[in-house]
């Protein structure tokens, strides 16, 4: 980028001897014309040139009481942007311009130059020899020769309309599936499973379980006694580890679920009972990413420290335990998740 800058400083004026100089005020209007609205603004142009400026300097837009008056005006010219300052007295006597020339596409590659030349044009001496009084030379005219009719590009307040609150949608998940358990009835036996998993925002998915062991499984301790169990489950769990990938997506949930069995007499002797208890699986559950419905497999730990007994009378009438569930026991689930939301 090539940038001319052309300086002619006229009207020099003695300053009075012995007299300190006082702060100066200067005035800056800038204007942009058609096609350069993307320039710099007035108020950033100031800003910035006044943080260059010296201290006893104050540069602003306000023109009332102001000692000197930079005119501005930047416009695009032959591939790229001309830009004329003029600076003159409270009584419009032209002290000095400066002039850039630039080939750039970008007006706002243009800003490091404006501000310098803006600061410099300011700290003229000039500057203080007028501002304690001893310009003389008149102007033909009070606007520079350049303006014309055109009219100011306006500039227009913004209004900043503050982002609406953004919350992540809740997430529903159906699935279906086989449970087989090992452990928690006398014979390993399987059933159906249906769960539904809510992902709150800002929380841990959520699952609700329901499983059912229709199938009875027999015990038999003596021949011709024995018992025939059925099972139920149902409880919720909390899955506060989720191990993302692109082709699979790994969770691990603990929860509490109540467990009743029902158990069926096989002889005289036997007798049915039901057993209801507290459940408290672990469980590692495996998805592949395949769309919107996802096969998934699931192991699950079941602890159960507060499971009773089944129990017989054998030929002497002692009571005799027929079955207990283990204090923890295993099983293995597979099926489809569904989102369902969204």
């Amino acid at each position: 980028m090539g940038v001319a800058v052309s300086t002619v400083a006229l009207g020099a004026h003695a300053a009075h001897a012995g007299e300190a100089p006082r702060p100066v005020h200067v005035a800056v209007a800038w204007t942009r014309a058609r096609g350069a609205e993307a320039c710099i603004a007035p108020a950033e142009l100031v800003a910035k040139t006044r943080a260059r400026a010296a201290a006893d300097t104050t540069i602003d837009l306000q023109q009332p009481g102001a000692d000197f008056q930079v005119i501005g005006r930047i416009e695009p010219r032959d591939g790229g942007f001309r830009t004329q300052l003029v600076l003159r007295d409270a009584v419009g006597l032209r002290l000095g311009d400066r002039t850039l020339e630039s080939t750039t596409k970008s007006c706002r590659s243009l800003d490091e130059s404006l501000i310098l030349a803006l600061a410099l044009l300011v700290e003229m001496p000039s500057v203080r020899a007028v501002a304690e009084g001893s310009a003389k030379e008149e102007l033909d005219e009070i606007l520079p020769p350049w303006r014309t009719d055109e009219p100011a590009v306006q500039e227009k307040p913004v209004r900043v309309t503050p982002p609406a609150p953004t919350s992540s949608p809740w997430k529903f998940e159906a699935a279906v599936g086989a449970s087989v358990a090992a452990g928690q009835l006398p014979q390993p036996t399987i059933g159906p499973t249906l769960s539904g998993v809510l992902l709150p925002p800002h929380f841990v998915p959520v699952a609700l379980r329901l499983t059912a062991y229709p199938l009875a499984t027999e015990r038999t301790p003596l021949t011709g006694e024995g018992i025939a169990v059925r099972g139920f489950s149902g409880g919720v769990d909390l899955c506060p580890f989720t191990f993302g990938h692109s082709e699979f997506e790994a969770r691990a949930c603990a929860g509490a679920r109540l467990m009743a069995l029902h158990a069926e007499p096989l002889g005289p002797r036997s007798t049915a009972a039901d057993q209801t208890f507290l459940d408290l699986p672990l469980r590692a559950e495996l998805r592949a990413r395949t769309g919107s419905v996802l096969p998934y497999a699931a192991l699950e730990a079941h602890l159960a420290p507060a499971a009773g007994a089944f129990v017989y009378r054998d030929p002497q009438g002692l009571e005799q335990t027929a079955f207990r569930v283990p204090w923890i026991t295993v099983g293995l689930e597979f099926g489809l998740i569904w989102r369902a939301i969204p």
